[in-house]
């Protein structure tokens, strides 16, 4: 038997193994998925645009939140330190807003939510521990604590907002956009405590107003994560 032999014999099975005859059936239901009528959508902003935003974001919310508690630590910095916390956080709240921005769109570009996690993170700890030499640990707990429930009570109403931005776009993973916006959030919550809070003992503003970020950051995770698991129930 040659070639064109066992190509003839495929051509013959294959054609006796389909239908002639169109399945009326098949062809309903594949008219009842097309829609009766189409409407354009409204194109989603750009990548600066929501960048800018959530940084605006960041700012009003870290203003703000200080303004209601009350500014005892910005006087209680000296300009070196004021310089450097301001330019740390601005720095990563704009990574962050980077990363929850991009999360908004499948084309958005590459994803950097759990990097921007990290650096955020890391970045604060070296501020930190490169400005405030005071390793006092008295009152550790009694002065941490306020400082930790200020911080995410106002991360909160951040997070939120950024939530109902994100929905605005076409999320695809959102354990990351809720890694990415956690992060933003709890970067808005230690801005506020970095104006309000006067305490500037290296093991106080290193642990308790660091854990903000880190408590936003992996609760935007698992909202997220439990988010993802009800759309594909």
């Amino acid at each position: 038997m040659t070639p064109a032999d066992i190509d003839k014999l495929l051509l013959e099975a294959a054609g006796r193994s389909v239908s002639q005859e169109p399945d009326a059936s098949a062809i309903g239901s594949a008219k009842a998925a097309i829609p009766q009528s189409l409407e354009p959508v409204r194109p989603l902003a750009p990548l600066r645009f929501f960048v800018s935003l959530f940084i605006v974001l960041f700012v009003g919310v870290a203003a703000g939140g200080a303004a209601v508690l009350g500014m005892y630590g910005f006087p209680a910095l000296s300009w070196t330190e004021r310089i450097v916390i301001c330019c740390v956080l601005l720095v990563t709240a704009g990574i962050a807003a980077v990363a929850t921005a991009r999360e908004m769109s499948p084309a958005g570009g590459h994803r950097i939510a759990a990097s921007a996690f990290v650096l955020a993170a890391l970045i604060l700890a070296i501020a930190f521990a490169a400005l405030f030499h005071d390793y006092d640990a008295s009152r550790f707990i009694a002065e941490g604590v306020p400082c930790l429930n200020a911080g995410l009570l106002f991360a909160l109403p951040a997070a939120l907002v950024i939530g109902l931005l994100l929905r605005r776009g076409l999320v695809l993973d959102w354990r990351a956009a809720g890694i990415a916006a956690g992060t933003l959030a709890g970067l808005s919550g230690i801005g506020v405590l970095e104006i309000h809070c006067p305490i500037l003992k290296a093991p106080h503003v290193m642990f308790w107003h660091l854990a903000v970020v880190l408590v936003s950051g992996v609760a935007g995770f698992f909202i997220g994560w439990a988010a993802q698991k009800l759309r594909r129930s």
